[in-house]
């Protein structure tokens, strides 16, 4: 065989026609056709599927983020509520705890004891400092500057 005849177009006819009236596209062709509207079918369905998934979860989405901030809104004010509850009590518990009658003794005796210490023999400085006086003398002195400033 030359060279040259390798390049060429063959001579021989096919042994399967497959013109328009062939008998294997004859045969084949409502199968072909069945199988063609199936698969645009399908296709039609998981695309209108798909596409009420998608609308659903968005719509999902949305209304959880609503209920998530109505939920966050709704346990702050919960929290607030209690924390104020909580204040009042414990300033209500603190205020009979101080108005109760061991206590009551326990304040008498350091108000004794600061009484001894600063009007006791001795502490005539620190009696000078807490005088309540001076603040007579202060003003005193301070209208005094004033009108002869």
């Amino acid at each position: 065989m030359e060279r040259i005849s390798l390049l060429t177009v063959s001579k021989v006819e096919p042994a399967v026609s497959i013109g328009p009236h062939s008998t294997v596209v004859r045969r084949l062709s409502p199968s072909l056709i069945l199988a063609t509207r199936w698969q645009r079918f399908v296709a039609t369905t998981s695309c209108s599927v798909l596409l009420h998934a998608y609308l659903t979860a968005s719509a999902t989405l949305a209304h959880v983020l609503h209920a998530g901030r109505f939920l966050a809104v709704w346990a702050l004010g919960a929290a607030k509520v209690g924390a104020l509850h909580g204040l009042l009590m414990s300033g209500k518990a603190v205020a009979d705890a101080w108005d109760s009658q061991p206590v009551r003794s326990v304040r008498q005796k350091f108000f004794y004891e600061f009484a001894v210490f600063i009007l006791g023999g001795g502490n005539a400085i620190i009696l000078l400092l807490f005088w309540p006086g001076w603040l007579i003398l202060a003003g005193a002195i301070w209208t005094l500057y004033r009108l002869w400033g």
